[in-house]
């Protein structure tokens, strides 16, 4: 229940992010206090709402629980090596110093969520999409996989910490994240179908994403890792077909996929292939979605946009 947990404190990094602003809002709407990790100075007139940029500056601040969802975005920017490197260090590093900042000031949550992605499962190869990956299916040797790999083990590696890890799929929701860059081709009426259109889309609702991370505040589960993501398994073309059923467009013009390695390189994997993901973990647990169905969340997304 959301009342034994409100009220507490609770640290997040990421803080300045989609998820993050999201989180926020709700956290405070409902009682709890947030400390808050941006490497950017900012400042707060919300009592309940306390702006970090070091974490020296823990010390002596009661923490309950922890969210970790720090990282530049994987999708802005082409995958130089450099740019490689950085979304490492984004993630790793800061990850870290978090870890280290816990054990420096004798802090321990009662749980720690910290963020990973499907990518961890990586592509299938064949392009068949046959499997359907559950919590235990393996990684491979490919960047999207051992970005999640490098970052996962830096947050399990701390086994004096109660941690557990969120492989997050695509975050649906209003107000930023990926969702305004695919829907607008549809909107205007212009790309459908890129590449055969039979690659899944593994997606959840932002909403789903922040009762998933109070759900395992209080999990009592030994599980580490759990699959954060809408029980709905969908691939890119149904995915052009509600959504332009949801805006009244009709959109035709097939992108293939050699365009899109041309234009995004190693990075159209993202795009072009994947893995079918279920929560095997959380409904196992009891986790109940509010959005099961990709309609649904669309159509919730999208009621204030204009036509």
């Amino acid at each position: 229940m959301l009342s034994q947990i409100e009220h507490k404190n609770i640290l997040l990094t990421g803080a300045s992010g989609f998820i993050g602003t999201h989180l926020i809002k709700y956290l405070l709407a409902h009682g709890f206090n947030v400390i808050a990790y941006s490497r950017q100075k900012r400042t707060s007139q919300n009592v309940k709402l306390r702006w970090i940029e070091n974490f020296t500056e823990l010390e002596n601040i009661q923490i309950d629980y922890v969210v970790n969802l720090t990282g530049e975005s994987i999708g802005e920017g082409r995958w130089t090596e450099k740019r490689k490197q950085h979304l490492i260090e984004s993630r790793v590093k800061t990850t870290q110093q978090l870890y280290q900042a816990l054990q420096n000031y004798q802090i321990q949550p009662q749980c720690i969520v910290s963020g990973s992605a499907i990518g961890y499962y990586g592509i299938d190869p064949t392009e068949q999409w046959q499997n359907k990956c559950d919590e235990n299916a393996p990684s491979q040797a490919i960047f999207m996989s051992e970005l999640c790999q490098k970052w996962e083990a830096e947050a399990l590696a701390d086994l004096t910490q109660n941690t557990k890890i969120i492989r997050l799929g695509v975050v649906f929701g209003q107000g930023g994240g990926i969702l305004p860059q695919m829907l607008l081709p549809i909107k205007m009426g212009l790309i459908g179908r890129i590449g055969s259109g039979r690659q899944p889309m593994t997606w959840i609702h932002v909403d789903d994403v922040i009762q998933a991370i109070l759900f395992l505040f209080q999990s009592t589960s030994d599980q580490k890792i759990y699959n954060v993501v809408a029980p709905d398994h969908i691939v890119q073309m149904q995915f052009v077909n509600v959504a332009g059923k949801v805006l009244k467009r009709k959109p035709f013009l097939p992108l293939p996929s050699f365009v899109m390695r041309l234009m995004m390189g190693e990075q159209s994997q993202l795009v072009l292939n994947g893995q079918y993901v279920q929560p095997k973990a959380l409904l196992a647990e009891g986790f109940d979605f509010q959005y099961v169905d990709l309609e649904s969340a669309l159509r919730q997304i999208t009621q204030h946009l204009p036509n």
